[in-house]
């Protein structure tokens, strides 16, 4: 059983067109595709009784037991993020991952995720940091931040009982310029929903689904994931007609028809069902926006770079994003070459210019 049929397989399952594992498939296969895909626990929840479905549910209960564990501690260490951002007046919303996981999931360990995704205003980053600081997290320089290259920091904390957790704190919700602006914190705040499970806010339904379906090009374009695609299914189930329309309002204003459209369609692979109106409106609009080359053909970081170049307005602008990206902070290159020295700082930049300028080449 190849690793693709498996992933068909899956989607099948999930989006109900399979009732059970049929007997002659590889078990083993089946379980470790679950696992890589995101929707081991979706995948062991569904299925019941005997056969392959008693051994495949047997492979994966280890994890699901692990899963069910870790939310006790992420769910309590979101309540107290949360409220201390409350205490100290600063809005903030938790998207992605951890909003659906808490939303739309019918459990929130059904939706695994690595860290906890923060969206701020910019002009509150700083006072997020205090915040996050006086809590026991420290800034992680895995990530390359400045202006223009990257518009998120990360913060990591590991408590008493050995358990690490990592947030993400975005002032805009996607790196390359075309769609960075799409959806702004003053657009989804207004709109948010309350969460009193983590005590937090939440983009709207219709704007998580905008993002699931943004994030998933801007970021991992090629690189796709069931789980990414079960988000969408689970929130586009909860529009109505005029869920419907407000996506599609929200998609052509923000230029992401494309975008959302193509997000939509891969969807229909497990389960999703695309009004065929909306389809329509969405293909329309499409052909008119920018971020539409994030659908028509594979996007370099070559082509990342022209865009993002081509969509600053000023020429001090363009130059300081190629500083960013020639010359990143001095803790995220120690990092990255794992030195904990400053003196070889130089020889490293060097370095990173030197086979960074051939890669460059080469795509």
């Amino acid at each position: 059983m190849t690793s693709s049929s498996c992933v068909t397989g899956i989607a099948a399952i999930l989006a109900g067109e399979h009732d059970g594992v049929p007997p002659e498939v590889n078990v083993p296969a089946l379980a470790s595709a679950a696992v890589e895909q995101g929707v081991d626990g979706l995948l062991w929840q569904r299925l019941e009784g005997g056969g392959a479905q008693h051994g495949l549910r047997e492979l994966l209960y280890p994890g699901v037991r692990a899963a069910v564990t870790r939310e006790i501690f992420v769910q309590r260490e979101l309540q107290a993020v949360c409220t201390a951002l409350q205490r100290a007046c600063v809005p903030a919303l938790v998207t992605k991952g951890a909003a659906l996981a808490y939303t739309v999931y019918p459990e929130p360990w059904l939706r695994p995720r690595l860290d906890t995704d923060l969206f701020v205003r910019a002009a509150d980053l700083e006072a997020v940091t205090v915040v996050l600081e006086a809590l026991g997290y420290a800034r992680s320089a895995a990530i390359s931040t400045g202006e223009h290259v990257s518009h998120q920091r990360a913060f990591d904390r590991v408590d008493s009982s050995g358990m690490h957790y990592v947030l993400d704190v975005h002032w805009k919700l996607a790196n390359p310029q075309v769609l960075a602006e799409a959806l702004a914190f003053d657009t989804l705040w207004p709109e948010s929903q309350s969460v009193p499970a983590i005590g937090a806010r939440v983009p709207s339904t219709v704007a998580s689904l905008a993002l699931a379906c943004v994030h998933r090009l801007a970021h991992h374009q090629g690189h796709e994931r069931l789980v990414w695609l079960y988000d969408m299914v689970l929130l586009a189930r909860q529009l109505d007609s005029a869920g419907w329309q407000t996506l599609t309002d929200l998609a052509e204003r923000q230029g992401i028809a494309a975008v959302c459209l193509d997000g939509l369609r891969v969807a229909r692979l497990m389960g999703l069902d695309l009004p065929h109106d909306v389809e329509q409106r969405l293909a329309a609009a499409a052909p008119r926006e920018r971020s539409r080359v994030y659908v028509v053909r594979r996007v370099t970081r070559h082509d990342v770079l022209l865009s993002d170049l081509a969509h600053l307005g000023t020429w001090r602008a363009r130059l300081r994003l190629l500083r960013e990206h020639v010359f990143p902070p001095s803790a995220f290159m120690r990092q990255r070459y794992g030195s904990s020295s400053r003196w070889p700082l130089p020889a490293l930049y060097l370095h990173r210019f030197v086979t960074g300028a051939a890669r460059w080449s080469r795509s």
